[in-house]
Formats: structure tokens, sequence, C-alpha cells
């Protein structure tokens, strides 16, 4: 009787952490189709933190020149735009996504963590100004993908929509919605 006790204990702790893990995690959709004008694009941009002198950027020509790799906007304002993206192996079956950018407004950071075909995504912001520590609770994500990249130097292209909402040190709705192109490091 206590062995079958223990059993069926064990097992609803089991089931109890395993719903919890799930529910935070979505099912990302691959669509070898997927297209959008930034996955050919080679446009550049100067990092919007540069300094111009009578030299060029910085005292050195064109030194802060980057691949714009994302074209997410966050709640339709043009200010803040994120148009970096990096994505690096965490371990065997992880990989971390980054779409980023800091200008003097604001820095922005949407971390996606895919663990083979699931994904969960996390949004931080700091604005110029007293320090903050938003908390965002996420309400909603999507993630689409053309594939998911296995080696190293492979490309991963895809769209994401994120909606939150802010919890402490913020207001409002956050939606942050885009295409993004990566290369796996």
């Amino acid at each position: 009787m206590i062995k079958l006790l223990t059993i069926t204990l064990c097992l609803i702790l089991v089931s109890c952490g395993i719903k919890k893990n799930q529910s935070q995690y979505d099912t990302i959709r691959v669509d070898k189709e997927l297209n959008s004008h930034l996955f050919n694009s080679t446009e550049f941009m100067l990092n919007p933190l540069t300094l111009k002198t009578e030299s060029g950027y910085d005292n050195l020509p064109d030194s802060t020149q980057y691949l714009i790799k994302s074209n997410a906007i966050v709640n339709n304002d043009s200010l803040r735009l994120m148009r970096f993206a990096e994505l690096k192996r965490i371990d065997s079956d992880t990989l971390e996504l980054k779409i980023f950018e800091t200008n003097p407004a604001y820095s922005q950071n949407l971390t996606i963590k895919i663990v083979n075909n699931q994904f969960k995504s996390d949004f931080k912001f700091w604005m110029s100004g007293p320090p903050l520590d938003a908390k965002i609770k996420r309400l909603e994500q999507k993630l689409i993908v053309k594939s998911i990249p296995k080696e190293r130097g492979e490309m991963i292209f895809g769209r994401f929509h994120f909606r939150g909402i802010c919890e402490s040190d913020c207001n409002g709705k956050v939606e942050i919605k885009g295409d993004f192109k990566a290369t796996l490091e």
C-alpha cells in the first residue's frame, strides 16, 4: 500500500513539473516557403551610438557599419526598432536567439530560447534616465522559421510575434513583431 501511494505521489509530482515546464514553451512552426525582403538584404547601418567626427565615424572611416539582421518593431514605434540579431548554441539541444538594439533612448533585448522544435521568449528593455527594472509578463508568442540550424555557420530565417504586459516599472502592453536572420555562431 505504501509503495502504491509513493508511486502515485511521484507520478503526480512529475506530471505537475512537466505541465509547468511545457506551459512556458510553444511549438515552432516550420515554413520552408517563408519569405521576407530582409532575408536577401545586405543593407548596412551605422550603430545608433556612433559619433561622427571630422575624420570619420569614431575617428575610423566606416568602422561601425553593421548588417541589418532584423526589422523588429516594438509597439509600432519607429524609435523602438531592433535591427540586430545573434544566434548561439547554449548546449547540445538549445539555441539562443537574441534580437536587440541600443540607442540613446532605449536598450532592448528579445531573447528566444529554442529547444528542439519548441521555444520561449523573454523581453527586457531599459530607458535612458533613472534606472528601472521593468518586468514584462509574456501573454502570447509565435515563431515561424524556414528551418532550425544544426551546424555552426548555418543560418536561421524567421518571423516572430511577442505580446506581453507590464507588471512593474513600466506601463501598458508590449507588442513586438518582425522578421530576422542570423548565423549560428
